[in-house]
């Protein structure tokens, strides 16, 4: 069967499983030679939700969502914030302000 249409960024996935009940579902973990799998699934309806799949010969990792689970199978997701810093600058810039903030001054 090809996945590739279940297939999603790691981001994607890690959100996914953070909104999960740890509580509600559970891993099935196996090896297949150099392929490690590792499935989650509901507790309550036996349904596959998603997978990870990691290929330790070609170090790579491929994430997939089969199905959404139930709503007492979720928690609400955590907020995020993601912040990009794209030059040495920016970098810099981020550090000295964090800095000033410990500091009780002002940026």
């Amino acid at each position: 069967m090809d996945n590739s249409i279940y297939e999603v960024e790691k981001e994607d996935y890690k959100t996914f499983i953070q909104q999960l009940d740890t509580e509600k579902t559970h891993k099935e973990e196996f090896w297949l030679e150099q392929i490690h799998i590792i499935k989650i699934i509901s507790n309550s309806t036996n349904v596959h939700l998603c997978s990870r799949i990691s290929d330790s010969e070609l170090e790579e990792e491929h994430y997939y969502i089969f199905n959404y689970p139930n709503d007492d199978e979720r928690i609400a997701p955590k907020p995020v914030c993601t912040i990009n810093l794209d030059t040495r600058e920016e970098v810099q810039t981020f550090f000295n302000a964090l800095s000033k903030l410990q500091r009780g001054e002002k940026p």
